[in-house]
């Protein structure tokens, strides 16, 4: 799984076939002829079968991961629709607990911490009393994972599921997971901790919120974090998640300070739920996560659904694009109804490579940087360097698992071109 910095991109602007002039540049001034689709469409569910969907970008790459009950199973893809998209592309298994606690495994995480991959899951060693939340490291450079401990509060050590990490804007780490508040059954709050690692709790677990309102019933889970300009947003799945009741609540964190609940609102009403008319239902609406369209200028959400109505945890995974008001909260809408065509994200069919202004060396040579045109096509992308815009060679072959590239330039021509081509 790659790792490197994340996507910048531009609009494209027209469109062209693969295997042609995606970008020149020349020092510092850009010349864009990219391709775009227009018009592409999709329709829900994009997983028939799937429940806890977990989605995350990084590098050019989308991948996904929802409940398997006895591993952890990766999708990956270039983009997010349409034959190649996230939810046609084929699982992948990254890791399998370790005895005992191997059983029930539910709502796998993938995250891009300080540099390394690590996957969060719940499980149990058969009893459900016995759930506890574990991570799991990536072993580097492989797409296989090492087990690494048990995430839990030193203090406490009850039951918890659905883990997820908030990164404040300074880098620390929170973890929050669904818990008991005792040893036993009957009331599901949302708890948050310190981090020291990925990988440990080092502080007390704090209350974040209990349900107290009768379409929360007595179940919080399934925390997902999204921030935007500031503010931070827990959206959970409340209810009881093998109902036709199921739907996401929203707390809402505007002052960075995570760790105590009179900084949290909840809305009173659920932000996405149930719908049922003449042209059609969406049942029990929950669990989710969230990115952004390939070009980064729209965001996405996914979440499960039941199959039908009182079909209990029977479920599909489904996606679409939601938007934010104008207090910067986002707006879900309503569940888009299965069969009906939606458009595509956009940039999923093409988004056009990025060449950042070149950085001129003392010796007279050219330090380029660039990154990969995406969807990655095919298995090659160049950087190539010209004097006339007629004759170009390539500096470097870039294998495409790999991102981006910085290739240095030491033939001192009084004037260079630059371009990113894709190879067939």
């Amino acid at each position: 799984m790659p790792n490197r910095e994340p996507l910048n991109y531009r609009r494209p602007v027209r469109r062209k076939r693969a295997n042609t002039l995606l970008g020149v540049l020349l020092f510092s001034g850009v010349l864009w002829t990219a391709a775009s689709a227009f018009g592409a469409t999709f329709t829900n569910p994009i997983i028939s079968d799937g429940a806890d969907p977990w989605v995350v970008f990084k590098d050019g790459y989308y991948y996904l991961t929802d409940t398997t009950g006895l591993d952890v199973s990766v999708r990956t893809a270039t983009r997010l629709a349409g034959t190649n998209g996230i939810g046609s592309v084929s699982m992948v298994k990254v890791f399998s607990p370790p005895w005992p606690y191997n059983s029930d495994v539910w709502a796998p995480e993938l995250h891009f911490i300080q540099g390394k991959a690590y996957i969060y899951y719940a499980a149990d060693n058969g009893t459900n009393a016995n759930h506890r939340m574990f991570v799991a490291e990536q072993i580097s450079p492989t797409n296989s994972f090492a087990y690494k401990g048990k995430v839990y509060d030193a203090t406490t050590d009850r039951w918890a599921i659905d883990g997820t990490v908030l990164e404040a804007t300074n880098g620390a780490p929170y973890f929050i997971w669904s818990g008991w508040p005792g040893n036993t059954d009957g009331l599901q709050n949302l708890y948050i901790a310190p981090m020291s690692n990925p990988w440990t709790i080092s502080g007390p677990r704090v209350l974040l919120s209990t349900p107290q309102l009768s379409w929360e019933s007595w179940i919080q889970e399934g925390p997902e974090v999204l921030q935007r300009n500031g503010k931070v947003f827990v959206i959970y799945a409340a209810n009881q998640s093998w109902t036709d009741d199921e739907c996401l609540g929203m707390l809402v964190n505007s002052d960075g300070n995570y760790l105590n609940p009179a900084s949290w609102t909840k809305l009173p009403q659920p932000v996405f739920q149930t719908i049922s008319n003449a042209a059609g239902a969406v049942f029990g609406p929950g669990h989710c996560s969230f990115t952004q369209s390939l070009d980064g200028t729209e965001d996405w959400l996914f979440y499960h659904a039941a199959q039908y109505r009182g079909a209990g945890w029977t479920r599909n995974i489904r996606m679409q694009r939601f938007t934010w008001d104008a207090n910067g909260y986002p707006s879900f809408g309503q569940p888009a109804l299965a069969g009906v065509a939606l458009a595509a994200p956009s940039g999923d069919d093409f988004t056009p490579s990025l060449l950042q202004p070149v950085t001129l060396q003392t010796n007279g040579q050219a330090l380029v940087t660039a990154r990969a045109p995406l969807p990655l096509v095919t298995n090659q992308w160049t950087v190539q360097s010209s004097g006339d815009l007629k004759n170009w060679s390539s500096l470097t072959n870039v294998p495409g698992t790999q991102f981006s590239t910085t290739v240095l330039d030491n033939s001192a021509a009084p004037r260079r071109y630059y371009r990113v081509k894709s190879s067939s």
